[in-house]
C-alpha cells in the first residue's frame, strides 16, 4: 500500500454467518449470541484507525464483505459509513457495495440497506441448480436466489453483481452452459465466475477425497471456463479481470484493487 495516498477503497469484513458452507474456509464465525452494538463499535474504531494511519483524504468505494454482511443490521452499515465521512471525504458518487446471501432467516430487507447508504449489491447466487446448492451447503434455493436478484435490481438498477460457481460435483459442460443461459435474463451488469476450490479441512474436500463425490477434471473445468466466457461475451459482457465480467464499465472496488490502487482492509473480528 503506497504511503499517504490521497484516495483509497475500503473493505469492511463482517465475519459472521448462519452456518458454514461445505466448501468454505474463509475467516468466519457462527455466533451463539451476536452483539450488534459491540460489533458496530469495533468496526467504527477499526475504520477510524485505518483512516488515521493511512492519512487518506478521500474514499472512492466501500465494500462490505464476509462472512454474510447482509446479516448485519442496516444501522451498523450506516454507522461505518458515517465514520468514513467524518474521517475522510466519501465521494458523492462512491460505490457502496454489500455482499448478500439470498438467505431469508435473520436478514434485513435490501431496501433497509439502501436507506443506510448501500447503492450496489453483490449476490451470492453460486448456482441455480438446487441439488448443487444442497451439496454446497447453501441455505437458499434457486427460486429465492432469483427473487433476491430481482429485488436488488429494482432497488439498484445497473448496480447488481451476481456470483456463480462452476466445476461443481456432478456438473457437466452442458448443464453449466444451460445454467448460465437461465441466469442471464435476470442478471444486471456484472457477473463473477468462481471455480470451486477444494480446500483441505472442509466438508466438501472430505467428500471428494473419500470418493463420495467427484468433481470435473482439469480439462473439463477449462472447457467450462472458456465456454462461460463465450456465453457472457455473446450477451454483451466484457471481461476485465480473470473472474469478472461487466456490461457497463466495471466495479470500482474490484477495478481499483486489480490495478493495484490503494485499498484499506477493516477486519474487526
Amino acid at each position: 500500500m503506497p504511503p499517504h495516498a490521497d484516495e483509497a477503497s475500503l473493505y469492511v469484513h463482517w465475519p459472521y454467518c448462519l452456518k458454514r458452507c461445505s466448501y468454505c474456509n474463509f475467516n468466519k464465525y457462527i455466533p451463539r449470541n451476536q452483539n450488534h452494538a459491540v460489533m458496530t463499535e469495533c468496526l467504527q474504531k477499526e475504520t477510524q484507525t485505518l483512516l488515521q494511519l493511512s492519512q487518506v483524504s478521500r474514499i472512492s468505494s466501500v465494500f462490505f464483505g464476509g462472512g454474510t454482511p447482509s446479516l448485519a443490521q442496516p444501522s451498523t452499515i450506516a454507522a461505518v459509513l458515517e465514520t468514513v465521512s467524518k474521517r475522510a471525504r466519501l465521494s458523492d458518487d462512491a460505490e457502496i457495495t454489500l455482499e448478500v446471501n439470498p438467505t431469508p432467516a435473520g436478514k434485513a430487507s435490501l431496501k433497509d440497506f439502501t436507506l443506510a447508504g448501500v447503492n450496489r449489491f453483490s449476490i451470492g447466487v453460486q448456482s441455480l441448480n438446487d441439488a448443487h446448492l444442497r451439496i454446497l451447503g447453501r441455505d437458499h434455493d434457486s427460486q429465492h436466489a432469483l427473487w433476491t436478484v430481482s429485488e436488488a435490481r429494482t432497488l439498484c438498477p445497473g448496480r447488481v453483481s451476481v456470483d456463480v460457481m462452476f466445476a461443481l460435483p456432478g456438473q457437466s459442460v452442458k448443464s453449466w452452459e444451460n445454467e448460465l443461459e437461465n441466469l442471464l435474463p435476470v442478471c444486471d451488469d456484472h457477473i463473477s465466475l468462481y471455480q470451486l476450490t477444494l480446500e483441505r479441512g472442509t466438508q466438501l474436500f472430505k467428500q471428494v477425497d473419500s470418493g463420495e463425490l467427484s468433481v470435473p477434471g482439469d480439462d473439463v473445468t477449462a472447457v467450462m471456463y472458456n465456454s462461460a466466457r463465450g456465453v457472457l461475451e455473446k450477451a454483451g459482457f466484457l471481461q476485465y479481470e480473470v473472474s469478472n465480467f461487466a456490461k457497463n464499465g466495471f466495479a470500482v472496488f474490484l477495478g481499483r484493487v486489480s490495478t493495484t490502487r490503494q485499498y484499506l482492509t477493516n477486519n474487526a473480528a
